[in-house]
């Protein structure tokens, strides 16, 4: 009998992008976006009820699906906007994505790669030969190139995470790796794809043989360390929120598919519980945190809010769903840390001040210029501390008319224009509210953690913010949003990347690694999820302080 001619694979044409995919027949379009490396945003995990991941087509359109029109309006669905996650492709076609989307795929997100605060002492015996320390985060990953012997950095480099086509946080992620093991395996196999390049890239460019690397430290947030190592993360979805594992014995590097590295010993720093993992970890330990004479509080914001009290005596941890507002994510104009994010808003003789990432024209609103901006409508008293926007009509003479005429109110809603143009950049009443969740939330955190070590704010001698969003924070907008106690004013700190400090230091000193296992088992983990205490210091968090 003849051969089965085999089905001819369906070409989706991007438009803007110049790039085609070929995929499958009856393949959704998120997942053939998302084969081609493109952020789509389902914060459902694709099924069809959160709308985020809408899509034009301008040839070959299904017809809707009965999601769709629940979720698109008539003009919408008629222009061709479809749902990627529920059109599965039964023709070519060429579709055009969100220009937000588009944008990210274009430009280089800035990575932080190195700490701002003071390393720990860096003391013991070292390895010898040469090592990479990573820091796998869920936005980005830095890499670091280490002469062991000599405790010195030869290279860095940094890229962002490529499993953010699959969703833009852990929650997303979570649930896609769990939709079965095709889909695990992918979020595995597109890191340590990435992690290979990376590190050939940097022997290459310091000159080092790729056989010569015999180990690899890695520090990361639990579900970033689950999805490294090929494990289902989600119990980390799912109350009570705990990882399968929070430590692992070393492996070799090719038992998650390394090649010309598969011989390095890999060795992931420990996690404590919940999510509280093993970046926070090295962080307290590149930071050495616990053997400080004083008391410090170190936060780590992102979507997940991880908080630590630290001390001689005291060691206690604990995470918080943040949301991603922090990140710009679910913001009306947000976006990443890309070039052309507005990064810094301020006023100066009442005129409105901003100032973007590269110092390019405005491309909507990155997570540190959304804190600004509503530190400065708060201050000037154009929302009030419940977080509700003033009526134009209602504002006091005080406030400067270039404040006052931004803000506009149509059909009952209020907002603030930041950038008026093609595409307004403006803040929704919506926004504020996301800030606010976010806000309550590590506040709430800060204050559980104090009071279960009878402690005032008072008592905290330095506080330390890390991690790229964290180090790129003004305190004083920090402060006048009350996300920290206004009792540590004058003692708050840009930490930078300290999961990658902590990684290097534990990869070059194996007694550093030993004392990361330590702290892992000393740290106590605070479990807030299902308290009361915690859910009505959520409640009393939500208002902004009252501005001075």
């Amino acid at each position: 009998m003849p051969e089965e001619a085999k089905p001819q694979p369906l070409r989706v044409a991007i438009d803007g992008l110049d790039l085609e995919v070929q995929v499958a027949a009856r393949t959704s379009l998120l997942d053939a976006l998302r084969s081609a490396g493109i952020a789509v945003d389902s914060e459902c995990g694709g099924r069809g009820t959160c709308g985020e991941c809408r899509v034009r087509f301008f040839d070959g359109a299904p017809p809707p699906t009965v999601e769709d029109a629940a979720l698109l309006s008539p003009d919408d669905l008629a222009a061709g906007w479809r749902l990627a996650c529920l059109t599965f492709l039964a023709a070519d076609c060429r579709v055009a994505i969100p220009q937000r989307v588009a944008r990210a795929r274009r430009a280089r997100i800035r990575i932080l790669t190195e700490a701002a605060a003071p390393a720990a002492r860096a003391e013991g015996q070292r390895r010898t030969g040469y090592g990479i320390a990573v820091d796998v985060g869920t936005t980005t990953v830095v890499c670091y190139l280490m002469d062991l012997a000599r405790a010195l950095q030869l290279g860095v480099d940094s890229f962002a995470n490529p499993q953010s086509a699959f969703g833009p946080d852990v929650v997303a992620r979570i649930a896609y790796a769990h939709r079965g093991p095709p889909e695990l395996r992918e979020l595995q196999r597109r890191l340590v794809s990435h992690l290979e390049k990376s590190f050939a890239s940097l022997c290459r460019s310091a000159g080092v043989p790729p056989d010569a690397v015999s180990i690899v430290a890695a520090a990361g947030n639990m579900t970033m360390m689950h999805l490294l190592r090929g494990v289902d993360p989600w119990p980390l979805g799912v109350a009570p929120y705990e990882p399968v594992f929070m430590q692992l014995p070393p492996f070799p590097a090719g038992e998650i598919g390394f090649k010309r590295f598969a011989r390095c010993d890999l060795q992931v720093l420990p996690g404590v519980g919940g999510h509280v993992g093993s970046d926070i970890v090295a962080g307290v330990l590149g930071l050495d945190l616990a053997r400080q004479p004083g008391l410090s509080l170190f936060i780590d914001l992102g979507t997940n809010g991880e908080v630590v009290l630290a001390s001689k005596r005291i060691l206690a941890g604990a995470s918080c769903a943040a949301g991603p507002a922090f990140e710009g994510v679910h913001i009306s104009s947000g976006m990443p840390a890309l070039p052309g994010a507005i990064e810094r808003v301020d006023d100066e003789d009442g005129r409105l001040q901003l100032e973007t990432i590269d110092s390019l024209r405005p491309a909507g609103l990155c997570g540190s210029g959304l804190i600004d901006a509503v530190a400065l409508l708060l201050r000037r008293g154009l929302i009030l501390p419940s977080g509700r926007f003033l009526a134009p009509s209602k504002a006091p003479d005080m406030i400067p008319d270039d404040l006052l005429h931004r803000l506009r109110e149509d059909g009952g809603e209020r907002r603030f224009l930041l950038v008026e143009g093609n595409g307004d950049i403006a803040i929704t009443q919506q926004d504020i509210r996301e800030v606010q969740l976010a806000k309550a939330a590590v506040r709430a955190t800060i204050d559980l953690l104090l009071r279960e070590s009878d402690l005032q704010a008072e008592a905290i001698d330095a506080v330390f913010v890390a991690g790229g969003f964290g180090s790129s924070l003004r305190s004083e907008s920090i402060l006048a949003l009350g996300i920290v106690p206004e009792g540590v004013r004058g003692r708050i700190h840009a930490a930078g990347n300290t999961a990658g400090l902590g990684a290097k230091l534990a990869l070059v000193y194996p007694g550093r690694m030993r004392e990361a296992h330590r702290l892992a088992r000393r740290m106590r983990h605070v479990e807030l999820v299902s308290r009361e205490d915690f859910r009505q210091a959520f409640a009393e968090s939500m208002t902004f302080p009252a501005p001075a």
